[in-house]
């Protein structure tokens, strides 16, 4: 093995370990591999939004952020998804929306980020499809 294979070797093993599920995953499976120790998990779900949150600034732009209920969580348990504005423009949710997003599981927060594609190419491009018309 050269060089380049060798390093090409180390970096997947380095990416695999780093709690980055390689597919996507729903919910129930992002907590499973959370509470096995991954630091966060790429999901794909669909849910039904609860209560739309709004706009907040952040270094990393405008967030909006929402709460979604999945239909197979007990006890009507909520997840906070928050879609970066500046990226993808507002969203128009409301209360009821049938939702399907991809993006980012953080096991330390529990809230969905990375619902929009990454402007510099180095993360898996999220979404989110509400009402026919994806964002990216």
């Amino acid at each position: 093995m050269d060089f380049r294979a060798s390093s090409l070797a180390t970096s997947l093993v380095a990416l695999t370990l780093s709690g980055c599920a390689a597919a996507p995953d729903n919910l129930t499976q992002a907590i499973a591999a959370c509470n096995s120790g991954a630091r966060y998990v790429e999901i794909r779900d669909s849910g039904i939004v609860y209560r739309v949150l709004g706009e907040r600034g952040s270094q990393s732009g405008v967030h909006e952020g929402f709460l979604i209920r999945f239909p197979y969580r007990a006890n009507g348990a909520v997840t906070r998804v928050e879609d970066n504005v500046d990226i993808t423009g507002p969203i128009p949710l409301r209360r009821g929306d049938q939702v399907t997003l991809q993006g980012q599981f953080e096991c330390n927060d529990q809230v969905i980020h990375w619902t929009h594609h990454d402007p510099r190419g180095r993360h898996l491009a999220g979404y989110i499809t509400v009402n026919g018309k994806t964002y990216q």
